[in-house]
Parts: structure tokens; sequence; C-alpha cells
């Protein structure tokens, strides 16, 4: 019996996986002192991928750092400068294939310029509560506050508010004094405003306001609440318990002050009514 050999032919290669390429065609723009984050991505190919930045420069204060897969190359950082930055970006296949994309990113400027928009403050009395708003705007949150110099009135203090935007002093005045001091704000990645303040804490009030208002024309209304204001935005409410006339006098206001003042109703279920119109008020 005659045995045949049959020739045995192995092909040996690998699968064409394509050439690797940039898929993102283009990256957001940015705002100085503001956050940046952006992602360059890319396919085909075999990884791992090298990438490198092959002409141009980033935004400054953003730096490029390749994903764990290596299939993305991150931008992250806060830019520093606003201008128009333009670059290519490379990335090297495993196999040494290449692609490029070129990117134009513009850093726009911050928002205004960081200003305390406050100007005076109210004066107070011993003994009763005070209240009062330091607004800031511009620049980039969260801003810091400080009290720069001098010091504040005693028995009152200062906390920023929860949007960082404003400091507010609440506090019960315990000495008959002026207190003069400056606040300071600094905003992110620098940038400051200051603002001088005068607050006169008197002994005692040496006038008086006498409020009244047009009674609630619900049957089930059992009193009324009065609030007050420095600015017509931030309210307190200055009555100890609800007011059975329409009638308040309000003998707690400082010298060389405004005051805002507004009426509640409550009805016999609890409920309270919006605020009437804020009435303005001048203490000379």
């Amino acid at each position: 019996m005659k045995t045949c050999i049959l020739p045995l032919l192995l092909l040996l290669g690998t699968r064409c996986l394509g050439t690797v390429a940039i898929t993102t065609t283009s990256l957001p723009n940015g705002t100085a002192s503001t956050t940046y984050s952006a992602v360059v991505n890319a396919s085909n190919g075999c990884t791992p991928y090298k990438w490198t930045i092959a002409s141009g420069t980033l935004p400054a204060g953003v730096t490029a750092k390749p994903s764990s897969s290596t299939t993305a190359l991150n931008f992250t950082g806060t830019p520093t400068t606003a201008a128009t930055y333009s670059f290519t970006v490379k990335v090297t296949g495993c196999g040494g294939n290449t692609s490029q994309m070129a990117y134009k990113v513009v850093i726009q400027p911050t928002s205004g310029t960081l200003a305390i928009t406050t100007t005076s403050l109210p004066n107070g009395t011993v003994g009763t509560p005070y209240s009062a708003v330091v607004k800031a705007s511009g620049g980039c949150t969260p801003y810091q506050w400080t009290i720069a110099s001098g010091a504040l009135p005693v028995g009152v203090s200062a906390k920023a508010s929860s949007t960082t935007t404003s400091l507010n002093l609440t506090g019960t005045p315990t000495t008959a004094a002026t207190y003069s001091f400056t606040v300071k704000v600094t905003r992110c990645h620098g940038g400051t405003s200051q603002m001088a303040y005068k607050v006169v804490i008197q002994a005692s009030a040496n006038h008086v306001v006498d409020l009244n208002w047009k009674a609630s024309a619900s049957s089930d209304v059992t009193g009324y609440n009065v609030y007050r204001s420095p600015n017509g935005t931030t309210w307190k409410k200055i009555n100890a318990s609800l007011i059975a006339s329409t009638l308040y006098a309000d003998s707690t206001v400082a010298n060389s002050s405004t005051y805002y003042y507004a009426a509640t109703a409550v009805d016999i279920y609890g409920h309270e009514s919006s605020k009437t119109a804020p009435v303005k008020v001048a203490i000379p």
C-alpha cells in the first residue's frame, strides 16, 4: 500500500485592526480662573497608545494626561491666562501608526472684576439684635472673607453665606462705641477687594418708628408679624409675639440709619401670608 505524503502549509499572521485615528474633532472653550475639562478620544490600531502635543501649547494652567486605557487624552486644570491657544495632538498606536488633530481653544477673561458692592452698614443699639450683609460680585467663587483691620462691634460676628458671595454680620451688641473696620474678600485663584466701614452702636435708641397697616380681610387672622431689613432683601422678625392690632412701635432703631419694614398676617392654623410692600424709613 502506497502512502501519500501531503505537504502542510501554515500561514501565520495577525488580523488587521485598522489604523489608529483621533475621533475628537473639536474641544470646548473655557474661562480664566474656572476649572476646565476636555477629552480627546482615539480608536482602532492596537494599544497601548502614546500621546504627545506635537506642536503649539495648551492653555496656561491646563495639563494633558492619558486615560488608564490609553485610548483617550484628558485635559484638566484651571486656565490662568485669557488667550487663544492653538495646538496639535498626536497619537501613536503600538504598531507605529499615527494620527494627528489640530485644535483651537479660546480662554475668555473672567466675568468682571471682583468688587465689594455694599458701601455702608446700618448702626445699632446695645441689647438689640443686629443684622447686616456685605455683598461682593465678579470673578470666580468661592470667595474668602476676612476682617482685614479694625474690629466688629462687641457681640457681633461675621460668617460667609453658603454661596460665599456675601458676609453676614449678626449678633447682639453689648458695648456702645464707634467701630471702624475693613472687610476684605478674595476670589478663587487670587484677586481681592476691600471696603472700610464705620458702625455706631448706641447705648439706647433716640427715635421711635410708628408703623400701621391695613387689617386683613380674612376672618381667621389672629395677629400680625413685623419684619425689618437694612437693605430690603434680608429680613428679620422684630416682634416677640403676634401683634393683635395693626399698630407697632419700633424703639430699637439707631441714628443715621435706613430701615425697611413689612408686615404679614397669621391665621388660626399658623399659616403666614406673604409680606406687604416694604416701607423705607430713614432715621436722622
